[in-house]
């Protein structure tokens, strides 16, 4: 979060905590908890009305088949993340860097999901209701890993471990049969893979080591045809140019990339090595700083993208 975005957020929220706003009163009920950035956390019981100001936390709670009470920018969401779709009885809260507070205070939440650098303010959004913060994206963890836990925990606090479980394995049963299929569609091996995400037609971030369409790749048994040291977010930004580099193997886009025509329709463009051979493919809008069921949605995408042209 950008320090103005931060400052103006604690303002509202100070404002806020000075008119003696409190948190609702749990329900009476079983005890639950759960591990945070913070450390343990208790509930008295499940959460009900749970406002969301992440979108990797969003995806979480729709995976649970959990209706969240509000989120926050569902218009960039719907942009970025697509699927699966926020419910439509889902209230905007604004926006994830300067959310809405009156309109948080009126769903009168019983949870805020924060994560990222939101966990600037997690204490003082307690003020508002009681607050849970995860850093699901770091550089010295493993992040499919990090959030595939998570989404264990959130079903355990919401009394859906199970389905959390089920949900899980049924991913990797799903990948598990698409590494077979393409093993058997390339029976010399398969292709190397780079999966990139275009800024503009100057620049581009290149998914690697510690990102989820790796995590994905590494699944369906696929190798990378641009090798990227882990990062915080698994990626690497670089200039187009740089994708010369790539020799062999798939270069698979994600949308959206609205001013493509500015790239694609360049000699640069056409002169790419894996544009000739005609390796260049585009996959539908994918989010890769997402929850748990998003490895499962990528490595989809791209074993439908491979086996296409196999058939």
């Amino acid at each position: 979060m950008r320090l103005p975005a931060r400052r103006a957020f604690l303002r509202g929220l100070l404002a806020t905590a000075g008119a003696a706003i409190l948190p609702r009163a749990l329900r009476a009920g079983e005890p639950r908890s759960i591990t945070d950035s913070r450390g343990p956390r208790s509930f008295a019981t499940t959460p009900q009305r749970i406002v969301s100001l992440n979108w990797a936390l969003t995806e979480q709670l729709i995976g649970l088949e959990i209706v969240p009470a509000g989120v926050a920018d569902p218009e960039g969401y719907a942009q970025w993340v697509a699927y699966p779709p926020i419910p439509k009885a889902t209230v905007d809260v604004g926006k994830r860097e300067t959310p809405n507070l009156e309109r948080i205070l009126g769903l009168q939440p019983d949870l805020l999901l924060l994560g990222g650098l939101q966990g600037n303010y997690a204490d003082l959004a307690e003020t508002i209701a009681p607050t849970l913060h995860f850093e699901l994206f770091r550089e010295d963890h493993d992040n499919a890993t990090a959030v595939r836990a998570n989404f264990l925990d959130l079903g355990a606090l919401f009394g859906r471990r199970e389905l959390a479980e089920r949900k899980l394995a049924a991913m990797d049963a799903e990948l598990a049969r698409l590494k077979d299929e393409i093993a058997s569609a390339f029976p010399e091996g398969a292709p190397k893979l780079t999966v990139v995400r275009f800024i503009d037609d100057k620049r581009v971030v290149i998914s690697g080591a510690n990102g989820l369409p790796e995590a994905a790749m590494t699944a369906l048994g696929l190798e990378t045809g641009f090798p990227v040291e882990p990062s915080r977010w698994g990626i690497a930004f670089k200039p187009v140019t740089a994708l010369a580099e790539i020799e062999e193997g798939y270069v698979m886009h994600m949308e959206p990339f609205p001013k493509g025509d500015r790239l694609f329709n360049t000699a640069l463009w056409q002169g790419m090595p894996f544009v000739k051979a005609g390796r260049f493919r585009t996959l539908p809008t994918l989010w890769t700083y997402g929850g748990a069921l998003s490895i499962g949605r990528i490595g989809g995408q791209i074993a439908k993208s491979l086996l296409s042209d196999q058939t």
